[in-house]
């Protein structure tokens, strides 16, 4: 099928539950596969899917970013908080950074959205005194964990400014803390259910999607363990 619309998105999205922006193994539905590519990046913002992205997150109709298995894609509300129990940490951020587990640039990074703000990849790198070209990659790959283990979500982008208060450049990713953006329902999870349960569903939800799909090599790609 072919996308065609942001509506037609939205509800393909939650039809199936979740969606790789691009695709990840033949066989999984992805936005790039589902879409015209004369239709991107023409900045209409109800038929280019590079528009979508954004707006589903601002609008809280999808949560978006580096959510499958630290690949970019969107979840439906539906099976948010099934993710939420797969791929975020039991132990506290506090205990792993004593224990070694999280290295010194993300609990910097993780210090930042502490105080409740939306801080743009623009914003981040400067306050952690670094540049795209010089510490960037680090700072880039920590965003990107912490998307990954649902502790930071996107919420949109902006338009960097100048010294004059123009707007110039592409716009930069928005980030925020999950709890603090989402609205609650997303995290209401299964307080019966262990971690390893939900991980598990959602190779099953996957595997649904596409029935060429192998459970193994499914698993390896979201970062999944297989039982």
């Amino acid at each position: 099928m072919k996308l065609k619309s942001y509506d037609d998105f939205i509800d393909r999205v939650n039809e199936l539950g979740f969606m790789p922006l691009s695709e990840l193994l033949p066989g999984l539905p992805s936005v790039s596969g589902e879409t015209d590519r004369e239709s991107w990046h023409t900045n209409d913002p109800n038929t280019d899917p590079w528009q979508w992205k954004d707006r589903a997150a601002v609008e809280k109709k999808l949560a978006y970013g580096c959510v499958i298995g630290g690949h970019k894609g969107f979840i439906a509300k539906g099976v948010y908080p099934l993710f939420y129990l797969a791929y975020h940490p039991r132990e506290s951020m506090q205990t792993r950074w004593q224990s070694g587990v999280i290295d010194q640039i993300t609990w910097e990074l993780w210090q930042l959205f502490c105080t409740n703000e939306l801080l743009n990849t623009s914003e981040i790198r400067k306050r952690l005194g670094v540049t795209r070209k010089k510490g960037g990659s680090r700072v880039d790959a920590s965003i990107k964990k912490l998307q990954s283990e649902f502790y930071i979500t996107v919420a949109g982008n902006v338009r960097k400014l100048n010294k004059r208060g123009e707007p110039y450049g592409w716009p930069v990713t928005v980030l925020a803390q999950v709890p603090d953006f989402l609205p609650e329902e997303w995290l209401e999870v299964d307080t019966s259910m262990q971690p390893e349960a939900a991980q598990q569903l959602i190779l099953d939800l996957a595997q649904k999607l596409g029935s060429t799909l192998k459970r193994e090599q499914l698993a390896k790609k979201i970062g999944l363990p297989l039982r």
